[in-house]
């Protein structure tokens, strides 16, 4: 299993350290690299695991607001081994914050800066400070770590429009900032002037779509507005959830940070690395249609419905609503896009 090899060191190292005795801190190195170091740790009185990360220079002012999540800290720490002219933050777990779970955090922390940790020091603690708040949404959420089989299906028809976008011509790192989906944004994509909300079945007639809200469809927020509606039919033939996000990782690892921008961007949507094993249906795109929104589409908006009605969620018939393309490249300067320019 991906970062089983993580998660064994640490618990191995925390198992070790437990056994100590001692005030302060007590650590066991993990990952040195240029820029970064990385150690397992606990510390005394409180003795909770621990993971100690050294980032060369001054990456961050005191001031900054470091994340905090519902089973872990972040605080700044004094220096604890020999490498000098670095700055160390003390990720701990918080008393009664689950161990599996924070486990699973500090080995993809550890994965993550074990690749990293020769780039420029500001590039590493923005890569850090991305991923920490991405596992406070994951956190938030309260997931048991595994997606359930209709949250499956949205993110995979998610990263087939994710994946047809890049070919429109968008650069990837452009793409991802684009992908609100995960921080559950009003729309799934962000583009130019635009948005895409992606609705996903695995139905073979028919398409029975979710509504979210009162915004979700309603055009006078974001314009043009596109539904990319995907079917998807599950067969022996097609790829896994993990497999299309190896597949996605590889195409956009080309531009510098994006392959480390779309992991978090995959945790604040519910997918652990870690437990890609538990994921073994096999989906193929059936077709991906793009629906624009118009005045005369069949939709609740906050214009059309008493102003008494404050929440609504709904389903609705998207065979109602025209398909205009069948590729983001027919959409994309609409949408406000030269990809020339990219």
């Amino acid at each position: 299993m991906a970062l089983q090899n993580e998660q064994d060191q640490l618990t191995a190292a925390w198992r070790a350290l437990g056994a100590e005795s001692g005030q302060g801190w007590r650590v066991i190195e993990l990952v040195r690299k240029l820029n970064c170091t990385v150690h397992a740790g606990r510390r005394a009185p409180g003795n909770e695991e621990s993971l100690l990360i050294g980032i060369e220079g001054s990456p961050v002012g005191r001031d900054v607001q470091l994340p905090r999540g519902q089973g872990f800290s972040l605080t700044r720490t004094e220096t604890i081994d020999a490498a000098t002219g670095r700055t160390w933050f003390a990720l701990a777990r918080n008393i009664g914050g689950q161990l599996g779970l924070f486990t699973l955090m500090a080995a993809d922390l550890v994965a993550l800066l074990a690749q990293a940790g020769d780039e420029d020091p500001s590039r590493i603690y923005s890569a850090l400070m991305a991923r920490i708040r991405a596992w406070q949404e994951f956190m938030k959420r309260d997931r048991t770590g595994v997606l359930s089989a209709e949250e499956e299906v949205g993110l995979f028809g998610e990263l087939l429009v994710f994946k047809d976008i890049l070919k429109s011509g968008m650069n990837a790192s452009d793409v991802i900032d684009s992908w609100e989906g995960p921080a559950d944004g009003l729309h799934d994509f962000l583009i130019g002037t635009g948005a895409v909300e992606v609705k996903s079945t695995v139905s073979p007639v028919g398409f029975v779509a979710e509504i979210a809200n009162l915004d979700q469809l309603d055009d006078s927020l974001r314009r043009p507005l596109y539904v990319g509606a995907v079917r998807l039919s599950q067969t022996s033939s097609g790829q896994t959830l993990p497999e299309l996000c190896d597949e996605l990782a590889q195409v956009v690892q080309e531009a510098a940070g994006a392959t480390t921008a779309l992991g978090s961007k995959l945790l604040s949507a519910g997918y652990i690395e870690a437990m890609r094993e538990r994921y073994t249906r096999r989906f193929v795109q059936v077709h991906l249609g793009y629906r624009l929104i118009r005045d005369d589409s069949p939709r609740l908006t906050r214009s059309n419905v008493p102003a008494a009605v404050q929440r609504v969620k709904y389903a609705m018939d998207l065979d109602a609503i025209p398909e205009v393309a069948t590729r983001c490249e027919e959409i994309i300067e609409s949408l406000g896009v030269n990809v020339a320019w990219n």
